[in-house]
């Protein structure tokens, strides 16, 4: 049984363990494995103009192991928007459903979120094979926006994808 939790700077072994096991994620959009640091660079990375203080890690726990994990943005880009930045979940338990209901935890604990109305990601076009699938059936369109992706040896673009959240009256209308 998975129990939903936050997720912080102290967990960061457990979350290296969990993006080491998705090597192939590291290779898509920076085209090499997972660095030694990269759970530590997960948990801090901030996007333009955010703070500290709108970061939240969100995971998936069996024990002490990490299943599943989430970067959300509160408040990014602008005031009503949460961003995802990362969902990863353990390679050696696809199938499970372990994305779709750390996603749908989240959605449960951002709906109480003030103000909040849509969730956002960006998905990496050399990774949208992969990605694209899991985001529809969580009900997220694209948008009309791209940028540019260079991170590794890797250039590619990157796509913006949304889906309501609800507020106020809209909060129990549903997910889109």
């Amino acid at each position: 049984m998975s129990v939903f939790g936050l997720v912080g700077l102290q967990d960061a072994r457990a979350l290296q363990r969990l993006m080491e096991s998705n090597a192939g994620y590291a290779v898509r959009i920076q085209g090499h494995g997972v660095e030694p640091g990269a759970a530590q660079e997960a948990l801090t990375a901030l996007p333009p103009n955010a703070v500290a203080a709108q970061k939240r890690g969100y995971g998936l726990w069996e024990g002490n192991r990490l299943l599943a994990f989430a970067d959300v943005i509160m408040g990014w880009p602008e005031p009503g928007t949460a961003h995802i930045g990362l969902l990863m979940a353990d390679s050696e338990r696809v199938g499970e459903g372990l994305g779709r209901r750390l996603h749908e935890a989240i959605v449960t604990e951002l709906r109480g979120a003030e103000g909040l109305c849509c969730l956002r990601l960006a998905i990496v076009d050399a990774n949208a094979d992969v990605a694209e699938p899991f985001w529809k059936k969580m009900g997220y369109q694209p948008t009309s926006q791209v940028a540019p992706h260079r991170q590794g040896i890797v250039e590619s673009a990157s796509r913006i994808w949304r889906r309501k959240l609800g507020c106020g009256a809209e909060a129990s209308a549903g997910p889109n």
